[in-house]
């Protein structure tokens, strides 16, 4: 028996575009532990749509978060630190963002729990690479059509002026008009 060839299709979105590329970019807060928001400009898809009916819209697959590793606990007062890394459609500015903001895509976090005693300090950070799967199951990802997103780092007790990096993984999609002005006006 024959099995019926899958369409290329209908992992690339109609642009044959089958081959992943990175999107790396570096994020720095104004100052220690200050909520900073940053424009990441997204590349621009040069590639006619070959139908005025349709638009070619960024498909976002991965994102691979370095986040900092911070120092030791260094008295009584520090108990824990934190810092997140906000991936949004929406600039807020200083107002921090949270996952239940619709304009919000992905955020990653650590923590570090610890304690100072006379005899010593100790502290534990869990995963400072964070690693946003935003695929279906089936290889496709999640839509972006606009020409920048906004990455918010949000920190606290570290006294640090944190600068993660990330890699954003992509590819391009084509999708109707339609879809694209729906996509255009839910993400801003």
């Amino acid at each position: 028996m024959k099995r019926a060839r899958q369409n290329s299709d209908s992992f690339t979105g109609g642009t044959g575009d089958v081959n992943p590329q990175f999107l790396s970019e570096t994020v720095t807060q104004s100052a220690a532990d200050t909520t900073t928001t940053t424009t990441i400009n997204l590349p621009i898809q040069r590639i006619a749509a070959n139908a005025p009916s349709q638009a070619i819209v960024m498909e976002v697959l991965k994102i691979f978060v370095q986040l900092p590793v911070f120092g030791d606990v260094a008295n009584v007062a520090e108990t824990s630190k934190s810092i997140n890394c906000i991936f949004s459609t929406r600039n807020t500015g200083t107002t921090n963002q949270s996952l239940g903001d619709a304009a919000v895509f992905a955020v990653a976090r650590t923590t570090q729990q610890g304690a100072w005693t006379a005899a010593g300090s100790y502290a534990y950070q869990e995963f400072p690479i964070v690693i946003i799967d935003l695929t279906d199951g089936a290889g496709h990802g999640i839509l972006i059509a606009t020409d920048s997103i906004y990455v918010q780092v949000v920190s606290a007790a570290t006294g640090n002026t944190n600068n993660p990096q990330f890699k954003i993984l992509y590819r391009w999609k084509r999708v109707s008009l339609a879809e694209y002005i729906g996509i255009v006006q839910s993400q801003q």
